[in-house]
Parts: C-alpha cells; sequence; structure tokens
C-alpha cells in the first residue's frame, strides 16, 4: 500500500481574509476574540501537520466525523479550503502552508500560558507586602517573623496598618493584602488559614508582692487585685460561663495603657494584673521581669487566622510568607 504523501500545491497566491477595520479597534478586537473556537486550535494544527485526515483525528484523540466537521468550521471561518485531495495526495493551500508554522507557534505560547507559574526567590526579591492586624498579633507573630526577614529576604518590604476588628474587610480596601485577626471577627468568602491557637491569662511582675511564690491567681484575689488594661481595648477573650463573664467584667481597672507596647513595663515594678493573651505575655516575659499565669476562669481558644483575597490564592511571595507565619506558630506551640 502506498504511503499518502502531503504536499503543498504552487498557486502563487495566499488567499487571505479582509481586515475589518473599526474606530473602536478594542472593542472590535474582544467581539473577534469572543468569535473564535480556540477549541478547534488542535485540530487544526493536527490537520496542517498529519498525510490524512484520519491520522490528524488520531493524534488529537477525535473521531474521522469529528475531524470532518471540525475541518468544515475551520473552512468557514478562513474562508479557504486549507487543505484539498487529489489522486489520493493531500495538499495544502497556500493559506494552509502559511498558517502550518504560525498555528504550530501559537500551540506552543498556548501550551506556555496553561504550564505558565509564577516565581518567586526571597533572596532576591523586592516585593512589598501589606499587613493589617492588631498591635498584639503584629508584637506576638510578626516581629520574629521580620527579624529573620534580614536573613531570608533582605530586599522585600513590610508595611503594617492597625486593623478595625469591627470592619477588618476596609483594611483590604485600603491596600492591605493579608488580614491577621481572630477566626471570630474573620470576613466571609476570602481565602483563610489558621496560624495560632491562643488563650486566656494573666501576667504579673515576677516579683508581684502578693504573688511572689504563687504560679496562680484565686478568683478572690482576682476580684481584689488592681488592673491594667489597653484604653479602649475590647476583652480579649471570650469567657466559658457567667462567672468567668462577671469577674471580667468587674475587674478594677487602675490603669490604662496607651498601647500594647507599654503595657509590660507598667506591669513591671507594680502589683497590677494584665490580663490578655498568653503567647504575647509569654513573649514579654521571655524579655522582661515578668511571668504568666492561669486566669481564675473558663475561657475558650481563640484560632488566629490568615485571610486574603482569592485572587490572589496562587500569589508566591504571598504563599511563602503565609508559611513563614505557620512555623511562627507551630514555633510558639511548640510542635
Amino acid at each position: 500500500m502506498c504511503r499518502r504523501q502531503l504536499r503543498y500545491s504552487s498557486v502563487s497566491s495566499i488567499q487571505q481574509r479582509p481586515k475589518v477595520m473599526s474606530s473602536n479597534r478594542v472593542s472590535t478586537d474582544d467581539a473577534f476574540v469572543r468569535r473564535l473556537n480556540l477549541n478547534l486550535l488542535y485540530p487544526l494544527d493536527a490537520i496542517l501537520h498529519a498525510p490524512t485526515l484520519t491520522e490528524a483525528g488520531r493524534r488529537v484523540h477525535l473521531s474521522q466525523s469529528a475531524m470532518s466537521h471540525a475541518l468544515k468550521k475551520l473552512r468557514d471561518h478562513f474562508g479557504d479550503d486549507l487543505v484539498t485531495h487529489a489522486g489520493g495526495d493531500q495538499f495544502l493551500t497556500p493559506l494552509g502552508m502559511a498558517l502550518r508554522g504560525e498555528v504550530r507557534r501559537v500551540m506552543r505560547e498556548v501550551e506556555g500560558t496553561f504550564n505558565y507559574a509564577l516565581d518567586f526567590d526571597p533572596l532576591t526579591s523586592q516585593d512589598s507586602i501589606t499587613i493589617a492586624t492588631s498591635e498584639g498579633v503584629e508584637q506576638m507573630l510578626l516581629g520574629p517573623v521580620l527579624r529573620h526577614l534580614s536573613r531570608d529576604a533582605p530586599n522585600m518590604c513590610i508595611n503594617l496598618m492597625p486593623l478595625d476588628m469591627a470592619m477588618p474587610q476596609q483594611a483590604l480596601e485600603h491596600g492591605a493584602d493579608l488580614l491577621l485577626l481572630p477566626a471570630s471577627t474573620a470576613v466571609d468568602r476570602l481565602e483563610t488559614r489558621p496560624i495560632l491557637s491562643d488563650h486566656a491569662s494573666c501576667m504579673v511582675w515576677s516579683e508581684h508582692p502578693d504573688l511572689l511564690d504563687q504560679f496562680e491567681i484565686s478568683e478572690a484575689h482576682y476580684r481584689a487585685a488592681r488592673h491594667i488594661a489597653v484604653q479602649g481595648e475590647a476583652p480579649p477573650f471570650q469567657p466559658l460561663d457567667a462567672k468567668g463573664a462577671d469577674l471580667l467584667k468587674s475587674r478594677r481597672i487602675c490603669v490604662r495603657a496607651s498601647s500594647q507596647a507599654t503595657l509590660p513595663m507598667l506591669v513591671v515594678g507594680s502589683n497590677l494584673v494584665a490580663t490578655g493573651s498568653s503567647w504575647l505575655f509569654q513573649s514579654y516575659a521571655s524579655m522582661m521581669p515578668l511571668k504568666v499565669i492561669p486566669v481564675p476562669f473558663a475561657s475558650q481558644w481563640t484560632s488566629i487566622v490568615a485571610q486574603w483575597g482569592s485572587h490572589r490564592r496562587r500569589d508566591p511571595m504571598l504563599a511563602w510568607f503565609i508559611k513563614c507565619l505557620e512555623e511562627r506558630g507551630r514555633q510558639l506551640m511548640g510542635r
């Protein structure tokens, strides 16, 4: 049996479809793209390179009837036969011959697009990231992470902005790339990753006159103690029962600090009792003469989560930074 040969016909001129010009080029181009059936690229490439229509179908896993249907659509689109048959041989028309290399080039670009992935190298990246969170989370979680960036990502720029827990969504509207907040205030329909589980504790001076040798505080002592809290800050943790809620509400707040940053320095050398994040307080205690003791009531654990827009789901820079946060969370929880 003779093998059919793919030949080029010898017509000297290439037929081309007339170009439609429009004063509104963007709209015309968009309409043209929508009009194209890009699924026909694969059959077209196969038809232009295979010796027969049957072989073209085999290469793209389509039946001969499906390939015939595709060829009819392609002929209608280009206004040209593209391939002709004579004496058992298949010939490319001049337009088919001209399209052969061009279609293969487009196919390579399409494949490259679908295999496209963003690269991120923290050592050379000059990207910036804006994070919205509370002051406490900033100190507890971000502080250690940012200290490592001078080594791991020396050229990255980190911007921190305050987070309004009542309206966290606004931070994204004002340019934040990432939110760090309690799960109870998380925003619906955002990508979410748990970073750390936290719970309530008390923090006192390590030489507190009434708790010098104590590693817990009684309910009676908690009620009678002089307490310190951050100005305008809501109770950090929700008690699990009415007794705990009453204890937290009835605290005698004697000092209101201007910020979380000043809280530990005001506690040192005093008989004040602070109530807040166990992990943050332990961080303070690792640097100052402070000790952390359990609260005298049952409180629920709170999960701190990272949130970001779904359009950034495959952003490698953001994914890398979130992994850094997760690692810090594991360190805090001893895992």
